[in-house]
């Protein structure tokens, strides 16, 4: 560990430095491409080591995706990795699930777009059984996935779980938020969670 990375930044960049980390930690992902985002998603490319020196005393790790430019911070210890419910793991599963059909299917450069019905459906097939969920509750999944930076609406618009032709974004972070690797390891995630009960809980193996 390098600690005249941090000693040798510029004061102003100094006195930033733990506003930007802990924007970081508290949002899970920074976007390159979303405006609110851009400025600290900068300053971090820009003092890259001093960040990584920084997240390193706290046992953290920078991840960076270089094909969609987001940056996260990944815990070593379990004290601050999420944990999720059954329906949030099995909705981020259908997220990452539909997201790299379309990105085989289509071969898109940019994030793909899905419809709420065809989340809905997916929801219901990955299960394996009649389980879907009662409006609130996906309003509730959808609306905190946007938050965590997973999905948008297009044209900024509220989700409207009634409208199953609204359609959504689907952020490459989708592909980060969960330990996998390969097609293969979804389809063992998903056999997994065809059988678990809905009281069972998963760990998050970032931030």
């Amino acid at each position: 560990m390098n600690l005249t990375h941090l000693t040798s930044l510029p004061d102003k960049s100094q006195r930033d430095l733990p506003r930007v980390i802990n924007r970081l930690l508290g949002q899970v992902f920074l976007y390159q491409d979303k405006d609110d985002d851009k400025d600290d998603y900068y300053f971090i490319h820009r003092h890259r080591a001093a960040c990584e020196t920084a997240l390193e005393l706290a046992g953290f790790n920078l991840l960076h995706d270089d094909y969609h430019r987001i940056f996260q911070a990944v815990s070593d210890y379990s004290y601050c990795r999420a944990r999720y419910k059954l329906d949030e793991t099995l909705m981020i599963l259908v997220l990452r699930k539909l997201y790299e059909e379309r990105i085989e299917r289509l071969s898109l450069a940019q994030d793909p777009v899905v419809t709420i019905g065809e989340v809905r459906e997916e929801y219901r097939t990955i299960t394996g059984k009649e389980r879907d969920l009662g409006m609130v509750q996906y309003e509730t999944l959808l609306r905190h996935l946007r938050t965590m930076g997973l999905l948008d609406t297009l044209d900024g618009r509220t989700i409207d779980i009634r409208d199953g032709d609204a359609r959504l974004r689907l952020r490459g972070s989708v592909r980060m938020i969960l330990p996998i690797q390969t097609v293969d390891e979804l389809d063992a995630w998903l056999r997994k969670y065809k059988s678990t009960e809905p009281e069972e809980e998963t760990e998050q193996s970032g931030a």
